[in-house]
Formats: C-alpha cells, sequence, structure tokens
C-alpha cells in the first residue's frame, strides 16, 4: 500500500480489520477445539496461545477506542481495563498454572478475573448514564424492575446447578460463587438499560448483552460441569473469547445519539406489567422445582418494584387530572378564572336552594384599545395581568374574580342589602389605571342572583345589557362627546331622521344581543345604526324630500351621503371603527348595494344588521307614501328580498329573535325610503 492509502486509513478501518483477524483466530481455535482438528500439541498450543491473543487483542481494541475517540472515553476506557485485567489473568494461567497439576484454586488468575466485573459494572453505568441523560424517572423504575426480573429469571437458572456441583473449601465455594454472582449483578444491569430504553434494540446495548450473556452461560457451565464434560467446557472455552469479540464490537459502533423520552401512553404501563408477569410465573414455578433463595428474593423485589411503578404512576396521573383542571378553568394570562369556571359557577349559584341575596358584575374596560395600539401587545398584556390582580384583590373579601377573555373580567359576589353598589364601585376601582398618556375606566352592569335571572345565559345576557347601556352614557368618553355633538347636529337639521335613527339603533342592539356580540361590536353596531345616515345632513332638503322620483343626478348624490357621513366619522379617532361601518350600511348581499358594490360577507356584518334594522323600521314607521306595514309583514317583505338586499340568515334571526320581541313603535317615523 502507498503512502496515499495509508494516509486515508482511519482508526475505524484499522480496528475493523484487527477485529475481522481476531475473529478469523477465534474461528479457528474452536475448529481445532470442537472439532478437533490436529493432535494435542496444536490443541495446546490453540489453547493456550490462540486463545489468550483473541481475549488480549479485544481488550487492545477497547482500549485504543478509548484513546481515540473522545465520545464516552472514560466508560470504554473502564470496559477495556476490564478486559485487559482479565487477559492478564488469562495469560498468568497459560504461562504458568496450564500444566500444573493440580492447579491451586484460588489463584492469582482468579483476582484478575474477577477485577473484571467491578470495572465492566463501573463502565456500563458510565455508559447508561452518557445515553439515557433524558430519560424519565418512570424509564428508571422500569429498568429497575427490569433489572430484578432479568436477575431473578438468571438466578433460577444459574445457582441451582452451580451449587449442587461446588464443593471444596469455603474460600473455594465462595471465589467459584462470585463469578455467576457478578454475571448476574451485569445482566441486571443490561436489563436495566434496555428496559429504560423500552427494548429499542440498536446500537451497542444488545451486542453488551449478548456478549454478557455469554459471560453468565460460559461461567455455569464451567461452574456445573467441571471434570464431567470435555465438550462442555470446550464449548464454554469458545464462548468467553466470543464475548469479547462482541464487547470489542460494541465499542466501535457509532456513538447513538442520546433521544428525548418519547410522550407516556397507556402503553408504557405494558413492559412493567409484562415483567412482573414472567416473576409470578417464575415464583409459581418455585413451588414445583428448587429455584434458590436469591430468586426467589429477586422476583419478590422485582414485584415491589412493579407495585411502587404503580402507586408512582396513579401519584402522578392524579396529579396531571388536577393540573388539567386547573388549567381548564383557567386565565392562562392573569391567573384568574375563565368562562367556563364562570358558567359552572353560575350554574352551581342558581341550583342552590339556600337563601342568599348574590350579585354579578361583567367588567369591560374603556380605553385599552387605545393603549394596545400606543404602547403595543406586551405592554397591553401587562396592564391586563396587573388589572387582574387588583380586581381579584379588591373583590376576595366577597366572591371571585373572572377573565372572560380580551379586556373582559367580571365577579360572583356575595352581598347584604343595599351593599351591592359599593362592592361593584370597590371592584370598578381595582380596574382603573392613569398614567402621563393614558386612562383606564371601566364600564359595569349588574344582574342580582337569583331574583333577576334563572339561568347563566340570562344573568350575562343582562350584566351585558347593562353595561352595555352605562358604556354608551359615559359622559367623559370621547365617544359620548363626539356621538353628542354629532346626534345634536342631526337633531337640529332633520328632527324625524333623528327619531327613526333611534329607532334602527334598538333594533340593531337587540339584533346584537341575539348575535351574542361582545361589548365592543356591540357598541360599534349601536352607534352605526344611530348615525348611518348622518351624511344626509349634507343633502338639499329639495332633493332629500321630493315626493317624486329623483333623476339621476339626484340619485347620484343621495348615494353619496355614506361616503359623506364616513368622513364625518372618521373625523373623531374614536368614531373611527363607527365610519367603516355607516360607509357600508346601504351595501346589498347580492353586490347591487353602493358605494363599493360588496357582497355577501364581504360586507360588514354591522352593515347588514343595520340594513335590516332600517328597512324594518321604515315600513312599519309612519310613511309619506301609504300606510305603515304590520311587523308580520314588514318581516314577510324582509324575507322576500333576503338572498337579495340582506343576508338570509341574519333576517331569520331577526324575524324570530328581534321582531317577535320588539313592539311596534307608537312615535311615527317619516324617514325616506331612500
Amino acid at each position: 500500500m502507498d503512502r496515499t492509502g495509508l494516509h486515508r486509513l482511519t482508526p475505524a478501518t484499522a480496528v475493523a480489520a484487527w477485529i475481522g483477524l481476531l475473529t478469523l483466530l477465534l474461528a479457528a481455535y474452536a475448529a481445532v477445539t470442537l472439532v478437533p482438528i490436529g493432535g494435542p500439541g496444536t490443541q495446546d498450543a490453540f489453547g493456550r496461545w490462540v486463545y489468550d491473543a483473541v481475549v488480549l487483542g479485544t481488550a487492545l481494541a477497547v482500549l485504543y477506542r478509548a484513546i481515540r475517540l473522545p465520545g464516552e472515553r472514560l466508560a470504554w476506557l473502564g470496559l477495556g481495563t476490564g478486559m485487559l485485567l482479565w487477559a492478564l489473568g488469562q495469560t498468568y494461567y497459560s504461562a504458568v498454572l496450564y500444566y500444573a497439576s493440580p492447579a491451586p484454586f484460588p489463584s492469582p488468575s482468579d483476582a484478575l478475573f474477577l477485577a473484571f466485573y467491578p470495572a465492566a459494572f463501573c463502565a456500563l453505568l458510565l455508559l447508561l448514564h452518557s445515553r439515557s441523560a433524558r430519560v424519565d424517572t418512570f424509564a428508571w423504575m422500569d429498568g429497575l424492575i427490569g433489572a430484578l426480573a432479568v436477575a431473578a429469571v438468571a438466578a433460577a437458572l444459574i445457582f441451582p446447578p452451580v451449587l449442587d456441583a461446588l464443593e471444596g473449601s469455603a474460600l473455594g465455594v465462595a471465589v467459584s460463587l462470585a463469578y455467576p454472582c457478578a454475571d448476574l449483578v451485569l445482566l441486571g444491569l443490561v436489563a436495566g438499560a434496555l428496559t429504560t430504553s423500552r427494548w429499542r434494540v440498536h446500537g451497542a446495548w444488545p451486542l453488551i448483552a449478548t456478549a454478557l450473556a455469554l459471560f453468565g452461560a460460559a461461567d455455569v457451565v464451567y461452574l456445573s460441569v467441571a471434570g464431567q464434560s470435555t465438550g462442555a467446557l470446550n464449548l464454554a472455552s469458545v464462548a468467553w473469547p466470543l464475548a469479547f469479540l462482541l464487547l470489542a464490537a460494541a465499542a466501535w459502533l457509532p456513538q447513538a445519539a442520546v433521544e428525548v423520552a418519547p410522550a407516556r401512553t397507556a402503553r408504557s404501563i405494558a413492559l412493567p406489567v409484562a415483567l412482573a408477569a414472567i416473576v409470578v410465573g417464575l415464583l409459581a414455578v418455585g413451588n414445583v422445582v428448587p429455584i434458590g433463595t436469591v430468586a426467589i428474593g429477586l422476583g419478590v423485589a422485582s414485584l415491589l418494584a412493579v407495585l411502587a411503578r404503580l402507586v408512582t404512576t396513579f401519584a402522578l396521573n392524579t396529579r396531571m387530572l388536577a393540573s388539567s383542571k386547573r388549567e381548564a378553568s383557567t386565565d392562562a394570562l392573569t391567573g384568574l378564572r375563565n368562562r367556563r369556571s364562570l358558567l359552572a359557577d353560575l350554574e352551581a349559584n342558581l341550583a342552590s336552594q339556600r337563601p342568599r341575596n348574590d350579585a354579578l358584575a361583567l367588567f369591560d374596560l374603556d380605553g385599552f384599545k387605545s393603549y394596545n395600539d400606543s404602547f403595543g401587545h406586551s405592554a397591553g398584556d401587562e396592564l391586563l395581568r396587573r388589572l387582574g390582580s387588583s380586581l381579584e384583590a379588591a373583590i376576595s373579601p366577597w366572591g371571585t374574580a373572572y377573565r372572560l377573555g380580551g379586556d373582559e373580567f367580571c365577579v360572583l359576589f356575595s352581598t347584604g342589602e343595599g351593599t351591592a353598589d359599593a362592592i361593584v364601585k370597590t371592584a370598578e376601582a381595582g380596574l382603573c389605571e392613569q398614567g402621563p398618556s393614558f386612562s383606564i375606566k371601566a364600564s359595569w352592569g349588574m344582574v342580582r342572583l337569583p331574583g333577576e335571572a334563572r339561568t347563566p345565559k340570562d344573568a350575562l345576557l343582562i350584566a351585558d345589557r347593562r353595561m352595555y347601556t352605562q358604556k354608551g352614557q359615559r359622559a367623559d368618553s370621547a365617544l359620548s362627546q363626539a356621538r353628542g355633538v354629532l346626534l345634536g347636529m342631526l337633531r337640529e337639521r332633520e328632527p324625524e331622521l333623528d327619531r327613526h335613527l333611534g329607532g334602527v339603533a334598538h333594533l340593531a342592539a337587540a339584533t346584537g344581543r341575539a348575535l351574542a356580540l361582545d361589548a365592543e361590536e356591540m357598541d360599534v353596531l349601536v352607534r352605526a345604526a344611530e348615525m348611518h345616515d348622518i351624511g344626509k345632513i349634507a343633502i338639499p332638503d329639495a332633493i332629500l324630500h321630493k315626493r317624486g322620483p329623483l333623476d339621476d343626478t339626484e340619485e347620484d348624490l343621495v348615494r353619496k351621503h355614506t361616503l359623506i357621513g364616513e368622513r364625518v366619522l372618521a373625523a373623531a379617532p374614536a368614531l373611527r371603527e363607527v365610519a367603516k361601518v355607516v360607509r357600508s350600511s346601504h351595501e346589498h348581499w347580492d353586490g347591487s348595494g353602493y358605494p363599493d358594490g360588496l357582497a355577501g360577507e364581504a360586507i360588514p356584518l354591522a352593515a347588514r344588521v343595520i340594513l335590516i334594522c332600517d328597512t324594518y323600521s321604515t315600513m312599519t314607521g309612519a310613511q309619506p307614501y301609504g300606510p305603515s306595514l304590520s311587523g308580520g309583514e314588514a318581516v314577510a317583505e324582509l324575507r322576500r328580498a333576503a338572498g337579495t338586499r340582506f343576508d338570509p340568515e341574519l333576517v331569520e334571526l331577526f324575524a324570530e329573535r328581534v321582531a317577535v320581541e320588539v313592539p311596534r313603535r307608537e312615535s311615527p317615523d317619516v324617514a325616506s325610503p331612500r
């Protein structure tokens, strides 16, 4: 091979060739020993030096891996050292004790042989730790169960024949028993490692497990049939170096990545249950066939570990269930109880038969949207956390605080006569905060329980309606001030139109409640309904009150009133959302409306509601063109135009939930159908 080829030879390639050579030597040794091939001299040479060369060569391969590769270096260094001690013990036996008759027992070779086990045990512990760093507690418990179960089965198979065959001095018996005991410990450790990984057999562990099983089997054969069966002893003599070859191969396999512990499922309990069943079967066999005290003790320990695993599983599941219930009923942002918890508490409160005087108050923050837009969502979330904590502290002497979502909060509390308003005022103060450039206040609506509501839905609807009414009446809000100016202007310019718009707003509010709109959406809907025709103040009276049909120019001018209304309202920042709805308040479901020709759900929901309410109010009010229609007749007209002018689903909702509950208004409407 040239220098270039030598340069390309990697450590892994060189070791693979080395292990291949050792495999060939072991195959030759097995052939000479088991067939046998050759004469006594050949068998002696192979039995002494080829055997020793294979064992020593594998130890060197493992030590070379520890030196050349950084990963898991300490673990493989420990295992390689243990294998080297075993090889030195074998070399001492071949050089000094091979022809001794009788050979001393125990001897220095036994000390070196037994030194392999603690070194291997420490190495395997290090390997298990490095490859199971992210294994959960239950996997470790499963590993303990697996180790004890496998050790119990192995003890039942190993100890009875070994104990029957042992004889001699107490020291000799003790040393002889040390081998299967040490094998048992290593097998239990490897079984625990495999169980910890849920027997996903990949990487080095299967080879290590096979090697240690061969060690244990060879030791049992050697101790139980020594001097009785040459063939069995020859098999054992092949098993030891074969086990070393497997350990060397395991050392040079690619290092397995540490895996994240997979999610626990119902099947996770299957493995410990299966191991427990094996142990139960073993103990049952022990009633018929002697299996030894060690096997029984290990079996009982395994069952106790299974019991501890089941108790731990039950405790964890109980904690998880409690945590899930807590999370399901808790608002993640503020830590207050959420809407689901409120509905459950309301249900229990209203179902209670005890005499009580309770109340529910619903709060909506005024100015929060502006705060969020000015300072960002993170600051808005932090504000909600502060206000939630403040509300909880304020209401704690009397009841419970909830966050329903967005900037809506709620309190459910017990009160004596005449104190409910004071308690709500205290809660309201907890939801207020001011700064140099912002002011957060709260509008609220209260309902007394059980006197004013019999179901949670009714209680929330009443409280929501009262809160919305208070919000609209706040004289200090920018929305209220701007609305007051515009409606005052409209009242002076078109008093009859002002009354008509009030009726439309009344119908829109009822429809919004039927749609279960939140407070913010309801506010926009009703304000837009009140002012959807505000742009008509710019239309000349001659056109606005013309008795006959309009010509094209006049029609175009009238159709601009929604755009005019949008411009007028958008000048007030607090009314910009209302302005968008006003622009679309005369769009038709089929796209034939104005000013943008929007169709279907492209039209804002509030605008679709206003068109229905406006048309119904016009038809049922006093008209300059003929008698007004009854509520039923007006609903029939709406249904005839559903799918063309109106949203058909909203028409049905209006007919079934609003028109039947809203009485025909007594005051006349002299509103233009245009």
